[in-house]
């Protein structure tokens, strides 16, 4: 009879208990709790899958896999996330930083080297997590960065992970609404800001839903107010020739060409890894033509 308390038992009850809870990859959800859990990754476990598990540590485990049961994110119970190759902290006050934002991190970075401008000024705008703001001052260290959040517990977030990559010196945290702290002009202005509308919220997955920022993720209406609101006050902070780059939900893309002013603006889409469009970049015109 096998013994109930090896890694390979464990983890086969534990997956059996996400499955039934309708979690997703759930064994590998269970084996990075127990990765978690142990203070090993998930080769270890794979290998040493017959090594017995202590009491103490079966039952903090099993304490994580009911949070994850109840569809709490694995993110926020082991409180990281990997971005761009770097490793970030996630609390509950910030979004959970997602492969498809890499696009603008990517889309930045050849701006910058096609312009060659010298010491280019970067903002992010809505930065939460300072995934972007943190990604691009490494892939950019000739740039100056502002990172803006309207949330001061998000921004402590933000300052933590800026320390824990070593760029704390090369990014300024500044708290406040929107383009509303800035009083210069940028070469570039990203954001990923919240575009979920308020009739799609109930369909999200409840890992999403019940768990990340509400203000983060919707406007409360069309899931376009934020746009809007970019669109018209980024004139006034951008250099002539400078660009808006923004991520944009599923299907949005026409709705963005139409809020979109052709006389002021060159537009263009970036699509994800689906072939979705789910980046836009806008090109500040140096005049009205």
């Amino acid at each position: 009879m096998p013994d109930s308390n090896t890694i390979a038992e464990i983890l086969k009850t534990a997956s059996t208990r996400l499955r039934l809870a309708s979690v997703c990859n759930d064994l590998l959800d269970a084996q990075t709790l127990l990765a978690f859990a142990l203070g090993r990754d998930r080769i270890w476990l794979i290998v040493n899958y017959r090594e017995p598990i202590s009491e103490g540590v079966r039952n903090g485990y099993e304490a994580l896999i009911e949070r994850r049961a109840s569809g709490e994110p694995l993110q926020y119970i082991t409180g990281r996330q990997e971005f761009f190759g770097l490793d970030f902290e996630v609390t509950p006050a910030v979004l959970i930083p997602r492969p498809e934002s890499e696009l603008i991190v990517e889309e930045v970075i050849r701006l910058v080297s096609d312009e060659e401008w010298a010491g280019p000024l970067i903002v992010d705008v809505g930065t939460g997590s300072g995934c972007l703001a943190i990604a691009i001052a490494r892939e950019i260290p000739e740039a100056e960065i502002i990172a803006i959040d309207i949330s001061g517990e998000a921004l402590e977030v933000a300052r933590r992970n800026a320390n824990r990559n070593g760029l704390t010196d090369r990014i300024r945290f500044v708290e406040g609404d929107l383009l509303d702290p800035l009083t210069g002009r940028s070469h570039v202005i990203v954001s990923n800001p919240p575009y979920i509308s308020k009739a799609e919220m109930p369909n999200l997955q409840r890992e999403v839903r019940d768990w990340e920022p509400q203000t983060a993720l919707t406007d409360h209406g069309d899931g376009l107010g934020f746009y809007r609101r970019l669109l018209a006050d980024a004139p006034r902070h951008l250099l002539p020739g400078g660009y808006l780059i923004c991520e944009i939900g599923y299907g949005q893309a026409e709705a963005i060409r139409t809020l979109t002013d052709p006389q002021r603006w060159e537009l263009r889409f970036l699509k994800d890894l689906q072939g979705i469009q789910r980046t836009f970049v806008l090109r500040l015109k140096a005049s009205p033509q």
